[in-house]
């Protein structure tokens, strides 16, 4: 299979239907907040041969979560193949985000990037009655970065900097190794802490 501007991916489960609770696996029902249970990373079957992506079949994509909802991307649903638009042009038009290679690395794809949600200290308020008003546990507009695209990469941004993002910016992402992150656009990220 040949494609030009897609990725296409095997995805055996569009969501995550199970939690497994100590020895105990218990069922979800997705219906309630589907986005958040939805699997956004398949086997690669074909990279698009239009673009120098360095992504090979059988690597792993990392994928925006339209791509095994929406209609205009399932090539075979029945044997969970979806295709993945990648614009290195267009980069907010471009549903492939990153691909795993056989080493493990990660390669951002089209300027998207991945951010660790920083852990901040837990802030308790509690009443005079004793009950607890509110608990903080991650900051809401700084991350650090777990994954940069090229371009923060050619400005001096690497792996483990603390980067402020724009409001709303925050999808997150559970990858194929169970990791929690913050997909974005590097162009939603203004400044660097360090």
């Amino acid at each position: 299979m040949k494609t030009l501007n897609h990725f296409f991916v095997k995805v055996p489960n569009k969501k995550k239907e199970t939690l497994k609770l100590g020895d105990k696996e218990i069922f979800l029902d997705t219906r309630f907040n589907e986005f958040e249970h939805r699997i956004c990373y398949g086997e690669i079957l074909s990279s698009p041969s239009k673009h120098a992506t360095g992504a090979k079949r059988g690597d792993t994509l990392f994928f925006h979560h339209h791509v095994n909802s929406a209609a205009n991307c399932i090539v075979d649903e029945e044997k969970g193949i979806y295709m993945a638009m990648y614009d290195p042009v267009n980069k907010r038009g471009s549903h492939a985000i990153a691909y795993r290679d056989s080493e493990g690395e990660i390669h951002m794809l089209a300027d998207w990037v991945f951010l660790e949600p920083l852990e901040v200290d837990e802030k308790e308020e509690v009443s005079d009655s004793g009950i607890i008003i509110a608990i903080t546990k991650e900051s809401k507009d700084e991350a650090r970065v777990f994954s940069p695209s090229d371009s923060m990469i050619k400005e001096g941004v690497v792996k483990g900097d603390v980067v402020g993002f724009l409001k709303d910016r925050d999808y997150k992402m559970v990858l194929d190794d169970s990791s929690v992150v913050y997909r974005m656009m590097a162009d939603d990220i203004p400044y660097v802490v360090r």
